[in-house]
């Protein structure tokens, strides 16, 4: 089924959007968030789907993560033209059967907490290591941490 963002819109939250889609025929609505933190001088930009839409899109994370980048984009005022084609969404049934198989042993279950609390001590953690950086590191930094936060939101 075809995807298509229609429309990203400022919510009521601060640093809040609504997104519109269409998927296949239906629409649905999701909130995103951008939380931004300061690091030195440097700024982290955060921004991440509800928790319905991260399970809506469990098995479509390249579908996810383009829906994220044009929210991202419009956070940023960056111009995006709508409808934006974002993908093809599959069921999980066709999801699981092109997967290849976790060959690792070490899976570390993570059910008995909350994903908030894991998300907040995550975030305080990364900032206290890389407060600790000397100032020439800081860009590289901050480059790294935005390329974990866009993996980390496939896997949720």
């Amino acid at each position: 089924m075809k995807v298509q963002v229609l429309s990203v819109q400022p919510s009521i939250a601060l640093n809040s959007h609504e997104v519109v889609l269409s998927v296949g025929g239906d629409r649905h609505k999701f909130m995103f968030t951008t939380e931004v933190d300061r690091l030195g001088e440097h700024l982290l930009q955060t921004t991440h789907g509800s928790r319905t839409f991260t399970d809506f899109f469990r098995f479509n994370q390249r579908v996810a993560m383009k829906v994220t980048n044009l929210v991202v984009k419009c956070y940023n005022h960056q111009a995006v033209d709508f409808p934006a084609d974002v993908g093809i969404f599959v069921t999980p049934e066709t999801a699981l059967s092109k997967q290849k198989p976790f060959e690792s042993g070490t899976f570390v279950a993570t059910e008995s907490q909350q994903p908030e609390a894991i998300n907040l001590e995550t975030r305080q953690r990364a900032i206290a290591i890389v407060e600790k950086l000397p100032e020439a590191m800081l860009d590289e930094a901050v480059k790294f941490l935005e390329s974990l936060s866009v993996k980390a939101n496939r896997v949720e």
